[in-house]
């Protein structure tokens, strides 16, 4: 009976295997029917924020044409209050977004504002304003921070636009103010499900405003989990969380990417309650449960009574034979009828098994010579396989030194692409001297017209004119260096394209050819609080290729101010120049951070960089060691621990023949 009992069950569960794929199938489309559900309330919700980012790069641009715009005007042109007011009111009523205009003179001085009042409260005067001075310094359009009105605890934040006379000098500034309660009226109309929420938060994690409850959650940290949803790589997206008044909702964010701007990393996101936003989502996996679970009873009803009818009992009656067959009554029969189903079949082997024991040696014997035959054909097969694998393997050797040609084709076409960004950067490094002459030929040319206008009103003094020939010797000084300088850079980097330096040598004085070459990067050492020490004799006078001299120098001081020092620290850089043995030695030292030492075997290979997020190349140190090996015919050697700085030791014999 246990037997039976047994039988059944794993009839049962056959049935349950049966209608399992559709059972799988249904729970597939069910999941597959809710997914799609979210996804459309998921993307329902993103557009949703993506139009309300849309409407802050509108406000953005329609500032920026409006004030653009309004500045071309006659009124504003003259700085004159009354027509001004009236231009103000008339367009301020025309752009609701805006909750005040107003028009400033040079000095920062209110002199027409809509509304009036809005002068009185808090437009006084703008003077000490940073988006004030920015522009009016700048002169472009400038953003202002977002900030809170302690009086009216609104967040506000000012469009500037300067205000240009027929001389493009900058007369005033026109300021628009915005405030961020314009949100509000965007999200009413929107006709959200209740209890859905929007919020704008900055980039230092400050929730600038919330709708609806406004004034409980303006101008208060947002939720650190909130930030993380947020500050992920996407600019946008979806996310479950729990919101400060403890609903969940499902949240759309996207972050506003307005560069070298205060907005920049503005993020904003749209809440709604999950409950709301995923409830077709909830009703169909309740009826897929439902579905389910009746489809499931079904079936175990319809098996049980099907097979208790139909094969059970019939199983009975091959067991009850089976037994009789065991006590050796070989003459024993089912009684069943052969044509009746699978049971019947059963029932005709059983029937005929007995008259089959007989020929059971036979079968056997001929299995066994099936056995060997099967043997002797895998030999066949194991044979013609090993041929085959040789014949591959020597395909796959073939397409091995294939590979390897196509590796050395990779190598040699990365290293056409390292010389490509080494003459890339020759515009960069050309820059920096070429810069530096520009700003003082501009600043000779502005003391110039200080000059022609103290002469032109009569007030030149002597000490204006010993002023100013002292700036201009200083000047032209300046701008005479760096433009030679910047003749020698180009020479240096045709010295690092080639092999052999085609230009000719020439005599030089060491210790004044390194301060050119120091004060040339000043523009870049005048950021930072490093000093620059040099020891070599003042009357140390050689012949070589001094373009060379300067590109290592000028190299090192740029791998040292890129890797060796932390941002704010103030570090050392010495540089020590001396002649042994009819030898140039040069030794570079900086007392910075040093080298680890599994980067200091590889620091002269091309490419090889620890700041590659910083913009490095890593081509620095190997234009350095091309020069002294190929061009100089020297030697360079570097010596570093880590958190002891780094020393370079150069030597550069000073014959003719050797280099």
């Amino acid at each position: 009976m246990r037997a039976f009992s047994s039988l059944r069950l794993h009839f049962i569960f056959l049935v349950l295997v049966a209608i399992l794929p559709a059972l799988v199938m249904m729970v597939f489309t069910g999941y597959s029917l809710r997914k799609n559900i979210i996804q459309g309330a998921e993307s329902t919700a993103l557009r949703q924020i993506q139009v309300m980012a849309l409407h802050h790069e509108q406000i953005v641009s329609s500032a920026r044409l409006l004030l653009a715009t309004l500045s071309r005007a006659q009124e504003i042109h003259d700085i004159d209050s009354a027509p001004a007011q009236v231009l103000l009111d008339e367009m301020r009523s025309n752009n609701p977004a805006f909750v005040a205009l107003a028009l400033a003179d040079i000095h920062g001085r209110i002199v027409a504002a809509s509304p009036a009042e809005s002068a009185q409260e808090s437009w006084r005067t703008i003077h000490d304003k940073g988006y004030f001075t920015e522009a009016v310094q700048s002169g472009h359009f400038t953003i202002g921070h977002y900030h809170l009105l302690e009086n009216t605890r609104h967040v506000v934040m000012e469009f500037v636009q300067p205000v240009f006379d027929a001389s493009q000098q900058v007369r005033g500034a026109l300021v628009a103010s915005f405030d961020l309660r314009y949100f509000g009226t965007i999200f009413h109309d929107f006709h959200l499900s209740e209890g859905s929420i929007f919020t704008l938060t900055d980039a230092a994690g400050m929730r600038l405003t919330r709708f609806p409850e406004t004034e409980k959650y303006t101008w208060v940290p947002d939720l650190p989990r909130m930030i993380a949803r947020m500050s992920g790589l996407e600019e946008e997206g979806t996310f479950l969380e729990q919101g400060v008044d403890g609903t969940r909702r499902l949240y759309s964010f996207k972050r506003l990417n307005f560069p070298n701007t205060p907005l920049q990393g503005l993020m904003i996101r749209l809440g709604q309650p999950e409950s709301q936003a995923l409830a077709a989502a909830k009703r169909t996996e309740v009826w897929n449960v439902v579905s389910l679970t009746l489809a499931a009873l079904l079936a175990l009803s319809a098996a049980w009574f099907v097979g208790t009818r139909i094969i059970f009992n019939r199983v009975e009656r091959l067991m009850a034979a089976a037994r009789c067959l065991g006590t050796g009554d070989l003459r024993t029969r089912t009684g069943l009828d052969h044509a009746d189903g699978e049971l019947g079949q059963v029932a005709a082997a059983f029937d005929r098994m007995a008259e089959r024991l007989e020929r059971h040696d036979q079968d056997r014997r001929r299995a066994e010579e099936e056995c060997c035959q099967l043997n002797t054909e895998l030999e066949e097969r194991v044979f013609t396989r090993t041929a085959q694998l040789a014949t591959a393997n020597a395909d796959l050797q073939t397409a091995l030194e294939n590979l390897r040609q196509a590796q050395s084709q990779l190598v040699m076409s990365e290293k056409l692409a390292a010389l490509g960004e080494l003459v890339a950067g020759i515009a960069h490094e050309i820059n920096t001297p070429v810069g530096v002459a520009l700003s003082a030929t501009s600043t000779m040319v502005e003391k110039n017209r200080i000059l022609a206008d103290l002469f032109h009103q009569g007030e030149m003094k002597r000490s204006h004119l010993t002023e100013y020939l002292d700036a201009s010797r200083e000047g032209m000084d300046m701008t005479l260096i760096n433009l030679h300088r910047a003749s020698d850079l180009i020479r240096s980097f045709k010295m690092v394209a080639a092999d052999q330096v085609s230009e000719a040598r020439r005599s030089f004085n060491v210790h004044t050819y390194i301060q050119e070459v120091l004060l040339s990067l000043r523009p870049k050492l005048k950021k930072t609080t490093h000093r620059i020490e040099t020891e070599c004799d003042e009357n140390l006078v050689i012949e070589s290729y001094p373009g060379a001299l300067s590109q290592i120098i000028t190299n090192l001081i740029l791998n040292s101010l890129t890797h060796a020092f932390d941002e704010g620290q103030s570090g050392l850089i010495r540089i020590v120049i001396s002649v042994h043995e009819d030898k140039l030695c040069l030794t570079y030292s900086d007392n910075g951070r040093g080298i680890l030492p599994e980067v200091q075997s590889k620091i002269f290979e091309p490419f090889c960089t620890t700041a590659r997020a910083k913009g490095s190349t890593g081509l620095g140190l190997h234009i350095v060691f091309n020069i002294v090996t190929s061009t100089l015919h020297g030697t360079i050697t570097c010596c570093s621990e880590p958190g002891h700085g780094a020393v370079f030791q150069i030597r550069i014999p000073l014959h003719k023949e050797a280099a």
